[in-house]
């Protein structure tokens, strides 16, 4: 486990094992974070917030009370999660935050936008830049603001080819009516 000297750890926070927590960042009360994590600089967790085993979030990035991040996902430099749908500074909406489910094995680009309230499919891939207003499909490739299902990425992150197979590892694909599975 490493954990910087800047870094703020508050108490009643799990710790998994082989985590890496760098400069400047902050854990909140009641979090939890997964085995082999890595947090970059300047990365704050919300208190209850969930992070699963093995993810990865780069430098910038704040992840608020109502989001969750299921095994082995990745969050790009300065990406972005909300949890309020209509913040005022001079209203308390604490009761109102939405939960964001980010599923196993989902990129988000940086600087990427995702809106609360909504779940971001398995090993979907969120373009850099992209604002994410509603859920996202498994294995689907979003881009745009708001964001556009642009294609089907593979397990490892390659754009499936017109016959859904992955040309890197030949994984291959069934689509099934509107959800992409897995041969």
């Amino acid at each position: 486990m490493f954990i910087h000297k800047t870094a703020v750890i508050d108490d009643n926070t799990i710790l998994g094992k082989n985590i890496s927590i760098w400069h400047f960042s902050h854990v909140m009360s009641k979090s939890r974070i997964g085995d082999n994590s890595i947090l970059g600089q300047n990365v704050m967790i919300g208190s209850n917030v969930v992070i699963g085993k093995g993810c990865k979030i780069q430098n910038n990035v704040s992840v608020y009370e109502g989001v969750e991040l299921e095994d082995n996902v990745f969050c790009g430099p300065s990406c972005v999660f909300t949890n309020v749908i209509n913040p005022r500074a001079f209203i308390d909406r604490k009761k109102e935050f939405k939960k964001t489910l980010v599923k196993e094995g989902a990129s988000i680009g940086a600087n990427a936008t995702i809106i609360c309230g909504v779940t971001v499919g398995s090993f979907s891939l969120i373009g850099a830049g992209s604002v994410i207003t509603k859920d996202v499909r498994d294995f689907s490739i979003m881009a745009g603001n708001p964001a556009k299902e642009m294609g089907w990425v593979s397990t490892k992150g390659y754009k499936l080819d017109e016959n859904l197979t992955c040309p890197e590892t030949g994984e291959k694909f069934d689509l099934d009516g509107e959800i992409l599975r897995k041969k």
